[in-house]
């Protein structure tokens, strides 16, 4: 089971954000004329590190409607335990550093892992 934890009074967006839009390092620089959505194999828009985070942000103002139930009775600022769908991504949010970037850690039962 995985929890994810507010470990800041705020989640701290703008830092978030400035680590959404940094490139990873090894990924190259688009350039002109390679738009993946002109492609004829792309059947859909590819997902993007900030539409993770924009859901994160929505998802605190509104947990239950996106898949984060709440911990009661917790030494923690904010602990929700994410679905499925939001454990992924949440684990794709973690992975490019963005997580904690905005104030929060993944923490994950080392059994489902």
């Amino acid at each position: 089971m995985a929890v994810l934890e507010l470990v800041t009074a705020r989640p701290d967006w703008m830092n978030a954000l400035g680590v959404a839009m940094t490139r990873p390092p090894g990924v190259p620089e688009r350039r002109n004329r390679e738009d993946p959505w002109e492609s004829p194999a792309a059947a859909e828009r590819p997902r993007r590190i900030s539409d993770d985070l924009a859901w994160l942000r929505q998802a605190m103002d509104e947990p239950a409607d996106n898949g984060l139930r709440g911990l009661e009775d917790t030494a923690a600022v904010g602990a929700w335990i994410p679905e499925r769908e939001a454990c992924q991504r949440l684990e794709r949010l973690r992975d490019r550093q963005v997580l904690d970037a905005a104030g929060f850690l993944l923490h994950e039962d080392a059994l489902t892992a």
